[in-house]
Formats: C-alpha cells, sequence, structure tokens
C-alpha cells in the first residue's frame, strides 16, 4: 500500500460520555488474556468440517467503536459468524488507538473500523506489516455539514465563512463532537488552515451534536455541524457537506476490516467472509436510520432476514442466479 503523505488526523472517538466507562472496561479486559472454553469434546462437533473455537483457542475477540456505523457493522458480524460457523464471537468496545495495537498483539481477533487511506493513516503505518488487511466494506466521508434548506449560492464551501457577516448566520459556531476525536482535531485544524476568525468550535458529544442539529431543522435555523457518513442523519434530512478545497478533512475514505496475524490460517472460513464483507451505501444509510428509530439489535436482525442472497455470498461465495 502507498505511503499516505496526506494531512495527519485522527478517526472520530467516543461518541459520548456513557460509553467511556464501557470503553475503560474494555481496556482493562484487553490487558488480560482471553479465557479458554471449555476442553470437553463433542465428538459431533469434533468431525465438522467448520472451524471450530479448538483451532483457534477461544471465542473470537472482535473490536468495536461507539459510532452508529461500528455497532451496527460489528452485530452483523458476529451474528453472522456465529450462526454460519458456530465460532462465538466477544464485541469488546475499546478507543479505536487501541483497537489497533490490540490487533497487532493479538489481543483482538478483528476490528471493523480502519478509516483508510487518511484519516487512520498514522495508526495503520504502525501495523500495516503485523496485521491482515481484508479489503473495504463500505465507503466515508468526514467534514462538516449543514442542511440543505442552507443556501448553495450563499454557502458552498468551508472558505467562505471567513466573510464575518456569513459566520454570524451561523451564531458564529460550529457544532462539534467529542473534544479529543479526530473529527473535532479536523474541525480546530480547518479553523486555521482557513483563517476562520469568526467562528468558534463547540466541543459536546455526537449525541448532542444530533441533538442541535434537529433543534436547528425544526426551526429552519442555520446550523454547521461536525459529521460523517455513513451516519443515520443523513437518512432523516437534507443535508450536505460543505467543499473543503484544501482538503483538510481529505476526501472519500474506506472502511477496512482487519484481523490478526494467522487469523486467515486458524480461522480460513472467517478470513474469507471477511474479503467478502460489503454493503452497498443506501443499504448502510437505510440500516443506520432504522438503528437510531428503533435499535442496533432489531436494525440488523431485520436486515439480515430481508437480505438472505447476500448473506448466502458473504458466508459461502455463492452468487444467486436470475
Amino acid at each position: 500500500m502507498s505511503d499516505y503523505n496526506r494531512i495527519r488526523r485522527r478517526a472520530v472517538l467516543l461518541g459520548g460520555l456513557g460509553l467511556a466507562g464501557a470503553s475503560m472496561a474494555s481496556l482493562v479486559n484487553l490487558s488480560q488474556p482471553p479465557t479458554p472454553k471449555s476442553q470437553g469434546t463433542n465428538s459431533e462437533t469434533d468431525r465438522s468440517p467448520q472451524p471450530t473455537s479448538a483451532s483457534i483457542g477461544s471465542p473470537l475477540r472482535l473490536g468495536w467503536s461507539p459510532w452508529a456505523d461500528a455497532e451496527v457493522i460489528s452485530l452483523i458480524a458476529q451474528k453472522v459468524i456465529q450462526q454460519a460457523y458456530n465460532i462465538e464471537v466477544e464485541r469488546v468496545l475499546a478507543d479505536i488507538g487501541i483497537q489497533y495495537a490490540s490487533l497487532a498483539r493479538g489481543d483482538l481477533d478483528m476490528m471493523l473500523m480502519a478509516w483508510l487511506p487518511l484519516t487512520h493513516r498514522d495508526y495503520w503505518r504502525r501495523v500495516r506489516e503485523r496485521v491482515i488487511d481484508f479489503g473495504s466494506m463500505y465507503a466515508g466521508r468526514l467534514g462538516w455539514v449543514v442542511p440543505d434548506y442552507v443556501s448553495k449560492a450563499e454557502l458552498s464551501s468551508i472558505q467562505q465563512l471567513q466573510n464575518p457577516a456569513l459566520a454570524a448566520r451561523f451564531n458564529n459556531r460550529v457544532q462539534g463532537i467529542d473534544p479529543g476525536s479526530g473529527l473535532n482535531q479536523a474541525s480546530a485544524e480547518a479553523l486555521k488552515s482557513y483563517q476562520l476568525n469568526d467562528l468558534n468550535l463547540v466541543a459536546s458529544s455526537s449525541a448532542a451534536m444530533t441533538a442541535v442539529l434537529d433543534q436547528a431543522i425544526r426551526r429552519e435555523q442555520w446550523v454547521i455541524v461536525t459529521s460523517w457518513m455513513p451516519h443515520w442523519m443523513f437518512a432523516r434530512y437534507k443535508l450536505r457537506f460543505l467543499d473543503d478545497p484544501k482538503r483538510v478533512f481529505g476526501g472519500i475514505e474506506w472502511i477496512h476490516a482487519l484481523g490478526r496475524p494467522s487469523l486467515d490460517v486458524e480461522a480460513p472460513d472467517v478470513a474469507a467472509f471477511l474479503t467478502r464483507f460489503h454493503l452497498p451505501d443506501q443499504e448502510m444509510s437505510d440500516l443506520l436510520l432504522k438503528a437510531n428509530e428503533r435499535s442496533a439489535e432489531r436494525a440488523v436482525d431485520d436486515y439480515l432476514e430481508t437480505h438472505p442472497a447476500r448473506v448466502r455470498y458473504w458466508t459461502t461465495g455463492q452468487i444467486a442466479s436470475g
């Protein structure tokens, strides 16, 4: 892979204070070896051609982050692997940087949130010789977002916000997410790169960001929020990204599935699944909206039930005919 030479950024980190404690618990868990499963035998299972936990040593540990897309994609992988291959999967919530390091050490078996080539460039360069890249699952993007009713003739680019009068239309603020997130760090860099002296970045959480957006849209007020795709808000509201001519936020990113060393040897069916694991953008957006309206668990169950041909391809490589 190429040696990426673009802007140094990190991806969006924890999406709300309520998940911080869970993430900290995951950090503790990742510092301990996995608990082996019972060594009891089952003659029927022993004869099965499916890979079993005996060859893996313990349940597969799947890292995930508290982001809308990460939750649903990790749930899909967990359910499909368990049902198709009879291999237990434990989802482990952790900071994205910890996931990369844990994967390279073998403390995690998989992670499904590698934003490449730019967003996670620094993490990737540290571990790329010690992990397996199974390829991309879907596309993503980071940046500043406005409701579609904000006139494109008046505002189409971040650079135009140098105009004090235009900045004032947004109450001189950009609604951010977590202060330690890569998206907020890139947003702070955008303020400097574009010399937006009349705008302030307001750090909060991803939940607070969507609440501010919802309230502004209900009142048809002008608002700028920091966000990313895929996200359920793009399926619920008419939104658009502001142009980023200096590419502070990069461009289109690809979200990759990664595995620890030797995962392809110890669990070949799982590795084959991860190489075929891809979701069309529109299906991902619809899935995220349903997850927000109901629950991620129910949305994923419904998706798997209504897309049997796609699941069959993921797990067997068979393409439906006709």
